[in-house]
């Protein structure tokens, strides 16, 4: 288990074939006008800590192999982590994941991550 992600994954040839992980972080819309106006979402892959934007998807490269993902939210102008929601995905050679981040309409509900299908 990789504790980084990496840029790209390499087949027998050399050639490069990417692995990506797509992650959205989107706010209910019950409480979406408090979150985006005051709170940050982030992305902690395998301990790394990534900013997000709510509404917009990230994108990471990836090795093949298996992630544990942590979606969560900071107030502005705060450290502490709010309303983590955890997942473990398994990244497959030439696969893309996606990975939808949404809380709850009740403030303190946490980040629920769930895997979705790529088109």
């Amino acid at each position: 288990m990789s504790t980084t992600p990496r840029a790209a994954s390499q087949t027998r040839a050399g050639a490069q074939h990417p692995v990506r992980l797509s992650v959205l972080a989107r706010p209910h819309w019950v409480n979406a006008w408090l979150l985006r106006s005051t709170a940050r979402p982030y992305l902690r892959l395998n301990g790394t800590e990534h900013p997000l934007t709510w509404g917009r998807t990230g994108t990471f490269p990836l090795q093949p192999g298996t992630y544990v993902l942590e979606a969560f939210w900071r107030y502005r102008g705060t450290r502490a982590p709010l309303g983590t929601g955890t997942l473990r995905v398994q990244v497959h050679h030439d696969e893309e994941v996606f990975v939808e981040a949404r809380n709850g309409p009740l403030n303190h509900q946490p980040l629920r991550l769930r895997r979705r299908p790529t088109t």
